[in-house]
């Protein structure tokens, strides 16, 4: 019950209870102290002591852990040895974390892919392709639940059947934002949502920074799929490079204001994404002849007819007309339409705009 109380207490800061924790070692000790050896840590002063010792007093603990408890939701603090062991060797852990789900296994590799809200089709179709290839291949996937790069990370996943863990930047009773309600829902049966703040907690522009050292504490490397110069992705990529954390870019057009971070980031000596293999081998320091589940796996092989190979070869991962596409290969419009729309029921291209298709599969070929 004291780790508990500890981490929902209000009158104490995140670095207050970090650090009365590496000072006396226990939340019990740090609950039941005197008023005397509190203030002798020299970390907290006597108006927040007065703040604490009447919180103390006026809030029913049990009731809210039994509440916890009946909503489903967990607690592991850096008193216990299921704590996260990257995270607990950043500078600033949280003293605890709350979560919903089942907590990762201290052997379980984790990646964390980021990226911006608003992103391109490239991006999106690449952040879910390449996450949900990791996951086929043992990884799972850390993000932050947020719109764009976020959601598609864990959707390739989930679509894996492999495992996903969201960090909010709230409590864990609220979907932010709302229209991930299936992800917020669909996570805990396949991983955790985790979150470092108390129930209740509204998410608020600076939290999105804190929750974001966390994305990259608990994972051995980090990707990021597309960002803007500035931005919280160039952020969580800063964080990782200071925890000691392996980035990763994709790389992006010049022009293209989405990709701006990412090159940025491969310029400052960020690794390259150029491949599924490439990057596997560096995450796993595989061989290039990457063995899957006991089969080479090729990955040139597309199984498309000539006509439907030279229409496909003409798209990319930026969105392209149909006129633009019948000028490259001289086909007449309908049947270069009809192989465009079988193209899109084999899964190898999508349509992300009217008459504008993007390339779906291979995109890490």
């Amino acid at each position: 019950m004291y780790p508990f109380k500890l981490a929902v207490i209000n009158s104490l800061t995140a670095t207050q209870k970090r650090q009365l924790f590496y000072a006396l070692r226990s939340a019990e000790t740090i609950l039941r102290a005197s008023d005397e050896q509190l203030l002798g840590t020299g970390l907290i002063n006597e108006t927040v002591l007065s703040r604490l010792r009447k919180e103390q007093k006026e809030r029913d603990f049990e009731e809210e852990y039994n509440r916890y408890r009946q909503m489903g939701y967990g607690i592991v603090t850096l008193e216990d040895p299921q704590y996260p062991n990257l995270l607990s060797e950043i500078p600033d852990p949280p003293y605890a974390l709350f979560y919903k789900g089942t907590l990762p296994d201290p052997a379980e590799k984790l990646i964390a892919c980021v990226g911006a809200r608003r992103c391109s089709a490239y991006g999106r179709t690449a952040a879910e392709e390449l996450s949900r290839y990791l996951a086929d291949h043992g990884f799972s996937i850390v993000s932050g639940m947020a719109l764009g790069i976020d959601a598609a990370a864990h959707r390739g996943a989930l679509c894996a059947a492999g495992k996903t863990y969201a960090f909010l930047a709230c409590g864990l009773d609220i979907c932010y934002p709302r229209t991930n309600k299936n992800l917020y829902l669909d996570i805990p049966n396949h991983g955790a949502l985790f979150s470092e703040f108390p129930l209740g907690v509204e998410p608020v522009a600076r939290y999105f920074p804190s929750r974001n050292r966390l994305i990259s504490g608990i994972s051995q490397s980090v990707l990021v799929m597309e960002a803007r110069l500035r931005s919280g992705s160039l952020i969580t990529a800063d964080q990782a490079l200071e925890q000691g954390r392996d980035v990763y870019a994709l790389p992006g057009r010049i022009s293209d204001v989405m990709s701006e971070g990412c090159n940025h980031l491969i310029a400052q000596g960020a690794g390259i994404i150029q491949s599924r293999e490439r990057l596997l081998c560096d995450l796993t320091d595989l061989p290039q002849t990457i063995r899957k589940r006991g089969i080479d796996t090729q990955f040139n092989e597309l199984h498309l007819e000539k006509e439907e190979l030279l229409v496909y070869s003409c798209f990319d991962f930026y969105a392209k007309s149909v006129d633009e596409v019948q000028q490259e290969v001289g086909l007449d419009f309908l049947t270069l339409l009809s192989i465009i729309l079988k193209l899109c029921e084999k899964g190898y291209l999508k349509e992300v705009f009217m008459n504008q298709y993007i390339r779906v599969a291979q995109i890490f070929h």
